[in-house]
């Protein structure tokens, strides 16, 4: 039995004591004076419990609560305000309504359940908001669970079970990446070839041109800038069989570490970068749960918070590099796997 449970039995049991007290004393002064006055308080003090457990019947049939949260998406750390607004159309206030509500997500280990007081207003929808600040990604489901209150005597408690959810997403915050080039991934032609082994990045010199400040120097052509005496650069083209992996691994070893936090703020980021660069990929999870892959073709940036909020729904694993591990050994698709770890993003060419 926990201290709240205490506290209310010593509480019942106090207004009891002095209820049974008050009766005492009326029953003794209505024997001993014999008059009518403390009769009729006998009387009325006898039928109260009987009165305040009509009333408190008749509120619990009418109040209604409902909870609404002020953004469906927010960034981790991003506070969200939780707003419930509890109805008592009756004509008969309720001095202390207990609210009980609970936070759960299967993305993180994360079970808890909370309680809030409040004042319920004789025909007035009473509104208040609680601050939730989430510090990780995921997507979190907020449910009232209960609604109670005791009757003015506080003899009865009654409480209401309640099935009202609302959902918030919780995104990793963007952090700073190199600019995407997808000929920086893969590489490995020569001169004017094309190399059709599995797992190369194809693509094609269109034109060669003299070196400018800040071009790589994998695309140097040497021969010709032997030839001529002047850095030489190759113009590439990216064909249509240049396909990129994003494959963002869902490990936790435990609840409290921050790697998969920082996988997916990487992750998210090298999306980002990708979509920015016009550069159309894959985006997979693994799903040790079901043993299966969640793949998705992104192209945008509201395809990509899409599929984030769909990986928020399956469980973290504690194998460090199953995702990989499971993929490369499927052979499910040819190009460049960016595989992406708390570590950092590594290109692996399947």
């Amino acid at each position: 039995m926990n201290k709240q449970n205490l506290l209310e039995k010593s509480i019942l049991v106090s207004e009891a004591i002095t209820y049974l007290l008050l009766v005492a004393t009326l029953i003794f002064l209505s024997t001993f004076y014999r008059t009518g006055l403390f009769v009729f308080f006998l009387i009325l003090v006898v039928l109260l419990p009987l009165a305040s457990y009509l009333v408190g019947r008749f509120c619990h049939s009418r109040l209604s609560l409902k909870i609404s949260t002020s953004t469906a998406y927010a960034e981790s750390g991003d506070k969200v305000l939780l707003s419930l607004l509890l109805d008592n159309p009756t004509v008969f206030p309720l001095p202390d309504c207990e609210i009980g509500y609970s936070i759960t997500s299967s993305f993180y280990p994360c079970d808890k359940t909370f309680s809030a007081n409040c004042p319920s207003f004789a025909r007035t929808v009473f509104s208040f908001d609680l601050p939730l600040e989430m510090q990780r990604c995921g997507s979190y489901q907020i449910r009232l669970t209960s609604l109670k209150f005791y009757d003015y005597l506080h003899f009865f408690k009654f409480e209401k079970e309640l099935s009202c959810l609302s959902e918030v997403f919780i995104f990793p915050p963007e952090k700073e990446m190199p600019l995407f080039e997808p000929s920086d991934y893969g590489e490995g032609f020569d001169e004017f070839e094309e190399t059709s082994a599995k797992g190369n990045t194809s693509s094609n010199v269109t034109d060669i041109r003299e070196y400018i400040p800040g071009d790589r120097l994998q695309k140097i052509h040497w021969k010709l800038t032997a030839k001529t005496g002047k850095l030489m650069v190759k113009e590439n083209e990216h064909t249509s069989s240049n396909q990129f992996t994003l494959l963002i691994e869902l490990f936790l070893a435990k609840p409290e570490d921050d790697t998969l936090e920082e996988s997916l703020k990487t992750g998210y980021s090298l999306g980002l970068s990708l979509i920015r660069a016009g550069q159309p990929f894959f985006l997979c999870f693994y799903q040790a749960g079901g043993g299966d892959f969640f793949t998705t073709l992104i192209q945008n940036k509201e395809q990509l918070d899409t599929a984030f909020s769909e990986c928020f729904y399956f469980a973290p694993y504690p194998e460090e590099g199953l995702g990989l591990s499971v993929y490369t050994r499927a052979g499910l698709a040819g190009g460049t796997i960016l595989h992406v770890t708390h570590q950092g993003v590594e290109d692996v060419l399947s």
